[in-house]
């Protein structure tokens, strides 16, 4: 029998107002009528917000110290007694198997990324990133038996999970139309124009070459909007580099905002950026939610080329520009080509916002997360 929460989603990593965890999954089934908790890492707190519950405990400062929580997790988890478990992380998967077997609660996976590629190449110098995937395989495959749901972020994640077909359920990162429409503010006028990057930024999502483009004199009328910090470090690092570039006035660093928030900045921005850096399978295989922001907010955006599902949608929305990345020069001409041309700009923005008030909607995947979960609770 369902106990007093329905759904607790169990994370390890995910800060309790995660955007796709919390302003997504979580809030939408608790509008379908369920009751949601999310169990997450963060500053003390225990708050009801959009119906959903939020615990927090004290965040682990290393990939060490998140292994040595798992018994404490475990137990926090089991007091939140809930029917079913919807974990989101491999580690927060293992605590929801150990409630399975000690409860009979359900237990949903949801796969956020390509995890095998990920953690090996992250974590690990190239010669042992072989074996640790194959590792990462072989405990996807050891827990797979025992989880009753996979909610797969992208569908380039599913190889990773043979045999499990008739569990698994795609939804999409996509942008929620009713949540930014709520936020939109007219853009103000202004002489200089601002180029945005929604995220954590790092080596990883390109600064480094962004900062070289920045040099290029036809672009010293742009600014560049960091809407998200740099939340795994690296912060003093870039701002030397900036200041020694000179460019460090031309930054203006924001730190995490809820998505509210973050939309009303983001939408008074003029170009959206999105700079992965080639050498990860996870930035072949990027699906970012924050795409599909700025083409809602009708940015025009400059996406890497070799990030196959990125620019298929850019391509077919026709909607922004493909470069390389990793190149300087291919950032700053794309940015040029943006900068000189407003009637282009304005088009661009048009078509990408079309294209997700068609088809790339948050509103529509919410609807498939909702069947999910009705079907797996008639099994209760």
């Amino acid at each position: 029998m369902p106990g007093p929460v329905d759904i607790c989603f169990l994370s390890s990593k995910h800060p309790p107002k995660d955007k796709r965890v919390f302003d997504k999954e979580a809030v939408s089934l608790a509008k379908a009528g369920f009751r949601v908790a999310h169990l997450a890492p963060g500053e003390p707190a225990a708050a009801i917000d959009r119906g959903v519950e939020l615990r927090t405990y004290a965040p682990p400062a290393r990939l060490v110290d998140r292994l040595a929580q798992l018994p404490r997790l475990f137990r926090l988890a089991r007091s939140v007694d809930a029917a079913c478990y919807h974990c989101n992380e491999v580690d927060s998967w293992l605590v929801g198997v150990a409630l399975k077997l000690s409860t009979g609660a359900k237990v949903v996976f949801d796969v956020h990324e390509i995890y095998p590629a990920e953690f090996a190449e992250s974590r690990f110098p190239k010669p042992l990133q072989p074996v640790i995937a194959a590792g990462v395989r072989a405990t996807i495959r050891a827990l797979l038996p025992f989880t009753d749901r996979l909610v797969l972020a992208k569908q380039s994640a599913a190889p990773d999970y043979p045999g499990s077909e008739s569990i698994q359920v795609l939804i999409q990162n996509f942008t929620s139309v009713e949540a930014a429409q709520s936020t939109s503010v007219p853009k103000a006028k202004k002489e200089r124009l601002t180029a945005v990057h929604v995220g954590g930024m790092s080596r990883e999502r390109g600064w480094p070459q962004l900062l070289e483009a920045l040099r290029t004199p036809a672009l010293k009328n742009l600014d560049v909007l960091l809407l998200g910090g740099f939340p795994s470090g690296g912060q003093q690092e870039f701002e030397a580099a900036a200041q020694r570039a000179g460019l460090d006035h031309r930054f203006q660093i924001v730190e995490w905002l809820p998505f509210h928030e973050a939309y009303q900045r983001m939408a008074q921005c003029d170009i959206g950026l999105l700079l992965l850096q080639p050498g990860r399978l996870n930035h072949v295989h990027a699906f970012p939610h924050k795409l599909f922001d700025y083409m809602l907010a009708e940015l025009p955006v400059v996406v890497p080329g070799f990030s196959l599902e990125v620019s298929r949608i850019v391509s077919e929305a026709d909607c922004g520009i493909l470069i390389d990345p990793s190149d300087p020069k291919s950032i700053a001409a794309s940015l040029e080509a943006l900068i000189s041309d407003p009637e282009r700009r304005k088009t661009l923005g048009a078509r990408g916002r079309a294209a997700v008030l068609e088809r790339y909607n948050w509103e529509a995947e919410a609807q498939k997360l909702v069947t999910a979960y009705t079907a797996l609770f008639r099994d209760l």
